[in-house]
């Protein structure tokens, strides 16, 4: 339910100021608003740019947006550490599962196993250590 003008304007406040600046505040106001609405258009503005006063909206974006990076760097590691595990898991799986020669066994490595990842995740376009291939799904 959607709170009435009259209930969001509780406080009253009484402010002295010069006659250029009120004839200012008119001229801004123009015929169409009243000279309250642009002094409360005016506060509103400035409270919500100070980043230091809790609940602003400059200070929830502020905290917001750290909280974003702090989940992306987080998001980021629990990723490589899970791709580093499945290259291993990969890696004695092949090894254990499939019989072939030594020179073979070697290219079964976690790294190489990874390196080949990498190398076909590039040729399907996606961006890949920091990078960007040229227009693929993994580009921004």
């Amino acid at each position: 339910m959607a709170k009435s003008q009259d209930a969001l304007k509780q406080r009253r406040v009484n402010v002295r100021m010069t006659g250029a600046m009120y004839a200012n505040l008119r001229r801004l106001a123009g015929n169409d608003r009243g000279i309250a609405t642009v002094i409360r258009e005016a506060i509103r503005q400035y409270l919500d740019t100070k980043a230091e006063i809790t609940g602003s909206r400059r200070y929830f974006t502020g905290r917001f947006r750290d909280e974003v990076r702090a989940l992306r760097r987080e998001l980021s590691w629990h990723q490589t550490l899970n791709t580093i595990l499945l290259s291993e898991m990969f890696s004695l799986l092949i090894l254990n599962t499939v019989e072939m020669d030594e020179k073979t066994e070697e290219m079964f490595t976690p790294s190489n196993i990874l390196k080949i990842a990498e190398e076909r995740m590039v040729e399907m376009g996606w961006w890949v250590r920091g990078g960007c291939t040229t227009t693929g799904p993994g580009c921004r």
